[in-house]
């Protein structure tokens, strides 16, 4: 975990905001009180011609486009789990470069990693994570994980990694990956992708009720909202470094479209007693 600072290191690094396909997105860090700042995120909007958007954090992208089912992905775009799979393949890959490297190769080395990527189709929502960084997505009926934590201390994921060869070590998990497919609708809002940073003070409910907080007071760029979700979460105690990033889906049903609902069902609901007041 290594040794922490007097005092955090709360500037901003890296900030970034686009626009995508129609798709709002925006990412920021903070080293906070580690020594040290180990994070790093990727975002690319546009992949190969095809009309993803890929978001990613600590995950060197250069290793997907190689991968053959990468290839037979954007052959056939249509099928969701072909990507989710070229996604898993690359985990396992930037494992097999990790090994092949002098440092990491040695027993002695107790490095580890953490990742999560997530890809946005015109269809779907992909994630891929390793370890406890996590996404989850806002829907106008609730919110919806994208990625599950691996905890060792969890009875049944401690059952698979030594079921699966893998083993624990320093409260560690040694290989694992997973891979969630959603399918897009109009009630998505806004993705949330985040490091452990983020989620050890924030439950998936309490971070995107940050976000829609900041969204309610009027904060609509996306790199802002990043920036304010570092600092929330720096004042709710994290002592970790944070990354935090947001996509905001396009208009037709997100948060603009609750709110236009809201007013409806109000003017409804007015009308109906401004009707019964007059029997």
């Amino acid at each position: 975990m290594g040794t922490l600072l007097d005092k955090p290191v709360t500037e901003k690094e890296d900030t970034e905001e686009g626009v995508a396909h129609g798709l709002r997105y925006g990412v920021s860090s903070m080293q906070g009180w580690r020594v040290d700042m180990e994070d790093s995120h990727c975002y690319e909007g546009e992949f190969d011609g095809v009309a993803w958007r890929l978001p990613l954090l600590r995950l060197r992208h250069r290793i997907l486009k190689p991968q053959q089912k990468y290839k037979d992905c954007v052959a056939s775009p249509t099928d969701p789990s072909t990507l989710g799979s070229a996604l898993q393949s690359c985990f396992l890959q930037i494992d097999v470069e990790m090994l092949l490297t002098p440092t990491m190769s040695s027993k002695k080395d107790r490095s580890g990693c953490t990742a999560v990527c997530v890809v946005v189709t015109p269809t779907h929502i992909i994630c891929a994570n390793a370890g406890d960084s996590r996404s989850c997505y806002k829907k106008s009926s609730g919110v919806v994980p994208l990625s599950d934590d691996h905890k060792p201390y969890n009875a049944t994921e401690a059952s698979r990694i030594e079921t699966a060869g893998g083993y624990v070590s320093m409260k560690r998990v040694d290989e694992s990956y997973c891979v969630q497919i959603k399918e897009r609708s109009e009630e998505d809002e806004y993705i949330v992708i985040a490091c452990d940073g983020i989620w050890g003070v924030c439950s998936n409910e309490e971070c995107c009720g940050l976000v829609e907080e900041i969204l309610g007071e009027g904060g609509g760029k996306a790199g802002l909202i990043s920036e304010e979700m570092l600092d929330v979460c720096l004042e709710r105690g994290s002592r970790d470094n944070m990354t935090c990033g947001v996509i905001l889906f396009e208009g037709g049903g997100g948060v603009q479209a609750r709110r236009e609902k809201r007013e409806e069902e109000a003017k409804a609901l007015a009308k109906e007693t401004e009707g019964e007041g007059t029997e």
